[in-house]
């Protein structure tokens, strides 16, 4: 047969429809002179092109198995809390469709919705480096707290703000958080103070119990003056309760890394999506918060393993060792303190008036010692600070100043206080 011109696509199309009529291989070839064989591999690839086309429902999308109010639900929870990860939008769907007979998705379909959907709000997370050396471990929930201050949040109203937040990593509990007015002026705010401190952890070890170490970063309110050798008031003060003070090493936030972490999560779940209006309004946000996250939130810290930390491990609602604000004072030990000064030794040069300074206190040991050197050593027994010069000869002993009880914790010690009943204050106090 002669050589033609290759099959048009009329002829094609001619050839699909004489076959599916049931006409043979010669019949069209004949009709449309060409060889069987070109009718035979037409004919053969038209029907593997039909079989290669995928059968059933086409894909539309993610989340397609379940009710379009869902996907639409999430997207708009995400896009009104873009630092929210899939886990807090679940809780939030929970929310809204717990009632019902409808089938939720994953977290990780909603992860998946989200980067497909709306990822302008996806929070992209950088891995951070691994610690140097970090600190000793943590054996067991409420052996340890971390707390640590986030400063400069500003409200609505033009006011600064600073929060304390402590946290157990042991048992990734949300201790507290509290939040204060920390404004100066426009552009400038202070810091948080050793009586806010005081009183946030008071209000912790009431709702908690008491911790056995508490462990802090090397700000001056915690660890004093780079040039102080002196324990500070906070020290002493945990000291007399049976709680021990721990310092993280300079320039390694990475000792503090649980507390620092906590910063983040409560900013997510609290105030970067929601600005609060005011302080008020700021500490209910972190108290709802706070709830959430150690009740509800399915939490990966702390080998909780997926479930809210409270749900994981119920007894860790309590310390075992019990704290009530109005029995303080009873329940304040001076000889821990005492024990704990006479481990230490100062040397102090004296003033050109014979005046020595220790933890922030006067003593006076005559103008005829003047600008001498000398070893200070704590007595517990008698609560004085005994004086030797540089040959090891007492020159002097003077009664401790400012290490009193009242001193230390900043109680008044009256019979109407310290009754023998024991009263559970309401929590939280705002703005304390």
């Amino acid at each position: 047969m002669r050589n033609r011109e290759p099959l048009s696509q009329i002829e094609r199309e001619y050839i699909y429809l004489r076959k599916q009529a049931g006409a043979s291989h010669a019949e069209v070839a004949k009709e449309l002179g060409c060889s069987p064989e070109t009718i035979r591999k037409r004919w053969k690839a038209y029907r593997r092109e039909k079989a290669d086309t995928k059968r059933g429902r086409p894909r539309s999308g993610i989340l397609s198995t379940y009710p379009d109010e869902i996907s639409h639900k999430a997207i708009e929870i995400k896009m009104a809390h873009p630092h929210w990860g899939p886990a807090n939008v679940l809780l939030e769907l929970h929310s809204n469709f717990g009632d019902t007979q409808i089938r939720l998705p994953s977290s990780s379909r909603l992860s998946a919705l989200f980067k497909a959907q709306c990822p302008q709000v996806i929070q992209h997370r950088r891995k951070h480096p691994e610690p140097a050396g970090p600190p000793s471990p943590i054996l067991y929930v409420h052996q340890c707290w971390q707390i640590d201050a986030k400063e400069n949040i500003r409200l609505e109203n033009n006011e600064i703000a600073s929060i304390m937040n402590i946290r157990d990593p042991a048992g990734a509990l949300m201790i507290a958080s509290q939040a204060f007015q920390t404004t100066l002026t426009d552009t400038t705010y202070r810091k948080i103070t050793f009586l806010e401190i005081q009183n946030t952890l008071r209000l912790a070890f009431a709702e908690w119990g008491r911790p056995a170490e508490i462990q802090t970063d090397l700000e001056t309110v915690f660890a004093g003056p780079i040039q102080s050798d002196f324990p500070m008031p906070f020290t002493l003060w945990l000291r007399g309760l049976g709680i021990n003070h721990r310092l993280s090493r300079n320039r390694r936030p990475t000792d503090q890394a649980h507390v620092e972490r906590n910063h983040r999560t409560m900013g997510d779940m609290s105030w970067k999506d929601q600005h609060p209006k005011g302080l008020v309004d700021f500490q209910c946000q972190l108290d709802q918060t706070r709830h959430r996250y150690n009740w509800r939130f399915p939490s990966h810290a702390a080998n909780c393993q997926g479930q809210p930390p409270l749900v994981h491990d119920p007894q860790a609602i309590f310390s075992g060792r019990p704290y009530h604000i109005l029995g303080e004072l009873d329940l304040f030990d001076l000889s821990l303190v005492d024990v704990f000064l006479s481990q230490f030794s100062w040397t102090r040069k004296l003033d050109v008036n014979g005046v020595a300074w220790l933890g922030n206190q006067i003593y006076y040991l005559g103008k005829s010692r003047k600008s001498q050197s000398v070893s200070i050593c704590f007595e517990p027994g008698d609560l004085n600070f005994a004086f030797h010069d540089k040959k090891g000869t007492l020159i002097g002993v003077l009664p401790a100043k400012g290490l009193s009880k009242e001193d230390i914790t900043g109680l008044i010690s009256t019979p109407m206080i310290r009754s023998s009943f024991q009263l559970q204050l309401t929590l939280p106090w705002v703005g304390v």
